[in-house]
């Protein structure tokens, strides 16, 4: 399927088709539909999000761009000081709340630096972490894969079709060689001690098992998984752990099987406009964020919803 021959609906035209039901899925909604349908139906299909950008998310995308775009540059070509240097003034720039005129235009030298209202992942961390870690990978014995066209296999986004007329999505941030084999490379950070539970919790994953898959289909290289770098975040120091997880063709050949029949579900319930609660996921993950929402009776969840959430545009 080609998307750019996608006919309008009333939804964005690169996720949805004419019937309005989605047929280009990340990891994110992907896992939405594995977990309840009546929140995969808020969340992506009405676009209701929190009043405010989850910290968690500003500090992971700000932490995983920086790193991809030093890997960027040294693969490049660029010297590994001046790498820094560049990706940490990027990050200092990003993390930099500007005033604006009336015109929507910064107001040059206005602004403070970013405040988070969380007690570990402050601007100040974010910064720190990114130094720390490329200091502690030094030596790293990972190396950028170079694509035929000599390009460095570095900050991919892809559209992979599938079957159905379905396409996969996503975003990888670097294909490596490691001890010969290869693998995608991810980073994730966390509050909590690392240990290799941890990791454990990558297997089984969709979003590991969509990079998996996707690498192999995209570069067509034999890749193993994913190499999870790991930081744990606190007030006085970030801690980084390295943990692998592992594909074999029978496990993405079942991924792949189950994860079409959890979309073929969610497409179906779009199409029927009924999209049934699955209650034993409310309290996963440290409870759903619409938890609040769902307790209450059907009549009065749009008012709720307005109080706490803001409806952005269909998809995440």
């Amino acid at each position: 399927m080609d998307p750019n021959n996608i006919i309008a609906s009333p939804r964005d035209p690169k996720f949805f088709d004419v019937t309005g039901a989605q047929f280009s899925w990340n990891s994110t909604s992907i896992k939405l539909a594995e977990e309840c349908l009546y929140k995969y139906n808020l969340k992506v299909l009405q676009g209701w999000a929190p009043n405010n950008k989850n910290v968690h998310l500003k500090f992971g995308g700000w932490y995983a761009s920086a790193l991809e775009s030093f890997h960027h540059y040294v693969a490049k070509g660029m010297d590994r000081e001046e790498a820094i240097i560049e990706v940490i003034t990027t990050l200092m720039e990003e993390t930099w709340e500007y005033e604006y005129d009336d015109n929507d235009q910064v107001i040059p030298e206005s602004g403070t630096p970013w405040q988070s209202d969380h007690n570990t992942k402050t601007r100040e961390n974010l910064i720190r972490t990114v130094v720390w870690y490329l200091d502690q990978f030094k030596d790293d014995p990972t190396a950028t894969v170079i694509l035929s066209d000599g390009s460095p296999a570095v900050e991919h986004t892809f559209l992979l079709p599938a079957d159905d007329g379905i396409v996969f999505s996503g975003h990888l941030d670097r294909l490596v060689t490691y001890t010969g084999k290869i693998f995608v490379q991810d980073q994730k950070t966390t509050g909590s001690t690392i240990t290799p539970r941890y990791f454990e919790g990558f297997s089984p994953d969709t979003q590991m098992s969509l990079y998996t898959f996707a690498g192999k289909a995209i570069f067509n290289e034999p890749v193993k998984g994913v190499i999870i770098d790991a930081a744990q975040i606190a007030v006085g120091f970030t801690r980084f752990e390295r943990g692998f997880t592992f594909r074999s063709d029978d496990q993405l050949d079942e991924w792949y099987d189950h994860t079409l029949a959890h979309i073929g579900r969610a497409r179906r319930a779009t199409l029927d406009n009924h999209f049934p609660m699955t209650r034993t996921s409310c309290s996963n993950y440290g409870g759903c964020e619409f938890h609040h929402i769902c307790s209450r009776a059907p009549s009065v969840r749009e008012q709720f919803l307005k109080a706490d959430f803001v409806k952005g545009k269909a998809w995440l």
